[in-house]
Parts: C-alpha cells; structure tokens; sequence
C-alpha cells in the first residue's frame, strides 16, 4: 500500500520576526539579518523607508509597520483614530499571512529593545511567539566612534547608564552623583540639557557628543567641557545624537 506523499499543512503556521537592519549604513547589518529578510515572505518597514531596502526585499509584499503602533505613546505623527485604523489592518494582515505558514519580517533599525519604536509588536503578537533578530545599536557604533573604553575611570565609575537625556528626566539628579558614565538618548532640547548638567556636574567634566552614528560618511564626534560643549558644537546639531558625560572621556 503507497503512502499518501501529500504534506499536510493545515497545522503549519507562519514566523513572525522583528529585524534590526543595525544604525547607520545597511553594510552594518548582521548576516542573521540579511537572510531573515531574503527568506521573508511579506516585510513591515517605516513610512519612507521602504526604498532603503528594495534590493533587499525585492518584490515582496511591503506593508506599512508604523511607529510605536501598539505602544502606550502611540504614533505622534498619526490622530488617535488613524493609529487604531493601522493598527486594525496590521493585526489583520499579519495574523491572516501567519495562519498561512508566511515569514513576516517587521524591519527595524538599531536596538529594538532600547528605544525601539517597534516593540509594541512583541506584546501585541505575543501569542504568535515572536523573535528579535538584533542588530547594531546607534550605542555599540557611537561607542566605537569614542574610540575608547566607556567604563574606564576609577573603580567606582566602572558604571554606564543609558537613559533619556531631557531635563525633566529627575532620574538624572540622582545618577549624576554615582560618579558613573552617563549615556543620553533621544536629546531634544540641547543648549536647556546642558545647562541643567552644568547644576549637577563641575564645568570641566568631559562630555562627547556622537551624531549619525553608524553612518560612515556623516559620522562626528565632538568632545569638549560642559562649560565649553555649546561653542563647539555651533548651531549645527544633527538631530540624531547621543551624548556621553564621564571621566573616562579624560
């Protein structure tokens, strides 16, 4: 008697994977990365970003991802009802492509896990056991723009705290005296942040500031005092920065 050779699919569900292209240029992403998405069978990108990928995804299906959908903040460039109709037909393609056995790659720069604008998507799909595949953060390329250890110093300031660099953050009063390494993201308001450092540290502490990390053609490090930073800065901050303040920077 022959075997039945027909596979039976009916149990086959899909793959659901939040990607990480890395910071920067695309030549920062991992292998792991790179195969992930050439093995997808439809792709999420940013609003604008999918032309950064075409070679990548070539024709795949491409589907708008959002930013921060499914997070508390929600997409502060969309109303609230525009964020639940995205986020409605999201919900909607990726549980239908995932009960049909699809790869579904959400495209993602940096670290998902540290400011990620796509990690809503972990709590929401958390029943399709979905998978972070990492890639560089604009934190391991702006560390090695330093081109020096960040936990150096004494004993005690062999200590890194990331955090949000904004002067209501009051967590920042508290750290600021545990002599560690501060590490700023998502600075806004540059010239008020570093007067409020200038209340809480000496006016020599050594402070850097990394803009368009990961970009080999944009890259900059600027490193000075909290008193001297603004003057050496100008007027020409790039938006997209992260600011050390330490001793190691010495």
């Amino acid at each position: 008697m022959e075997k039945n050779s027909t596979k039976d699919t009916s149990s086959k569900k899909g793959e659901l994977l939040i990607v990480s292209t890395g910071a920067g240029d695309l030549d920062n992403m991992t292998l792991k990365a790179y195969k992930a998405i050439k093995n997808a069978d439809i792709v999420f990108t940013m609003k604008g970003e999918a032309g950064k990928y075409k070679e990548l995804i070539g024709e795949k299906p491409v589907y708008t991802a959002g930013h921060t959908l499914f997070m508390e903040e929600g997409d502060t460039k969309m109303s609230e009802d525009e964020t639940k109709k995205l986020e409605n037909e999201v919900r909607k393609t990726i549980r239908e492509a995932y009960d049909e056995g699809k790869k579904i790659v959400i495209l993602e720069n940096g670290d998902t896990t540290v400011y990620g604008p796509q990690m809503g998507y972990m709590k929401e799909f958390k029943d399709l056991n979905p998978k972070i595949i990492p890639g560089i953060s604009s934190f391991n390329a702006a560390n090695a723009a330093l081109q020096n250890s960040i936990i150096g110093g004494t004993k005690d300031e062999s200590g890194v705290t990331l955090t949000v660099g904004r002067a209501e953050n009051k967590l920042i009063d508290k750290l600021s005296q545990a002599g560690s390494t501060m590490v700023f993201f998502m600075n806004r308001e540059f010239d008020g942040f570093i007067e409020h450092l200038l209340t809480l540290y000496p006016k020599d502490m050594p402070i850097a500031v990394v803009s368009d990390a990961g970009f080999k053609e944009e890259e900059k490090v600027v490193i000075a005092t909290l008193e001297t930073i603004k003057d050496k800065i100008g007027d020409n901050l790039p938006f997209y920065k992260l600011i050390y303040v330490g001793n190691f920077l010495k």
